[in-house]
């Protein structure tokens, strides 16, 4: 049981891949929830749509990889690039000329590109553990390397993937609730990690990274300064994925309001739905006022 249906539901297509998308409500504006990693789907949302859906139209879709979207083999259909032309698609598709984005990890990044890029489209963007290129990584990256253990954050690895997929979603959906008492939200992520596969999660990490030119962080910053809509910036003080020194700054490059959630992990939404929901709604509710 799902406690909101969709009023409409759908799939759009793009080079042959399909990417379905739910709308609920009828209010005013339009708020995006966007897809993070391929490890989940539209359902990391469900603590927000009920309540959003009250106050605003809500559209969501399901990433390329996970869902009821397709999983196609090449990794170049994975590119944030071809998310952000999913995600255009479905606004068309449901009539959405502009709208409030939310995003956590890449969903968080994917935001930010439609921010920069369609300015046109976007009211606002809330941005939760963000992905970027700004800020220090969390570990080093050894997604590709050969390595002689399986400990820890060395599962997040390629050849671990293919050698033991269920035991890297539930690693990696642990990591991501690291606070106490969240024992349903890593059964929830473990479920819906376990309906796609090892395979599609490798193209997802080998698609073209939109990041690569940003890596002077000069370069990096003006990126950022290109937004002009508001932001807000949530980051838990606690993220295993994201170095919380990241959400500083995005924040910092984008004149965004920053808010540290004290004991929070990487999904805060998820977590501490309340909190997060009723953050959301002020932000948006001043864009609302101004419209």
């Amino acid at each position: 049981m799902r406690a909101r249906y969709p009023d409409t539901e759908g799939y759009i297509e793009r080079g042959g891949v399909r990417v379905f998308y739910e709308a609920f409500g009828d209010g005013s504006p339009t708020v995006m929830f966007l897809p993070a990693w391929a490890i989940v789907h539209s359902r990391a949302w469900k603590a927000q749509i009920p309540f959003f859906a009250r106050h605003y139209r809500v559209v969501t879709f399901d990433p390329r990889g996970n869902g009821r979207s397709d999983r196609p083999p090449d990794a170049a259909a994975y590119s944030s690039r071809e998310s952000m032309q999913d995600a255009l698609a479905v606004m068309d598709v449901t009539d959405t000329d502009r709208a409030v984005l939310i995003g956590f990890s890449a969903g968080a990044w994917l935001a930010t590109l439609l921010a920069v890029e369609h300015p046109e489209r976007v009211l606002g963007a809330v941005l939760a553990g963000p992905s970027s290129p700004l800020g220090p990584p969390q570990r080093p990256n050894r997604f590709n390397d050969v390595l002689d253990t399986d400990e820890g954050w060395a599962k997040n690895n390629r050849y671990f993937y293919r050698r033991h997929y269920p035991e890297f979603v539930k690693f990696f959906l642990t990591e991501m609730f690291p606070e106490p008492h969240s024992t349903k939200q890593i059964e929830d992520g473990i479920g819906w990690g376990m309906e796609t596969d090892a395979a599609t999660l490798v193209a997802t990490r080998d698609a073209p990274s939109t990041m690569a030119h940003l890596a002077d962080a000069s370069a990096a910053v003006a990126f950022y300064h290109r937004i002009h809509c508001p932001v807000l910036v949530l980051q838990g003080d606690q993220d295993h994925m994201i170095s919380p020194a990241r959400g500083a700054a995005v924040a910092d490059a984008s004149g965004a309001t920053f808010v540290t959630v004290k004991g929070g992990g990487h999904h805060v939404f998820a977590r501490d739905p309340v909190k997060m929901n009723l953050l959301a709604r002020s932000f948006i509710d001043q864009i609302r006022r101004q419209m």
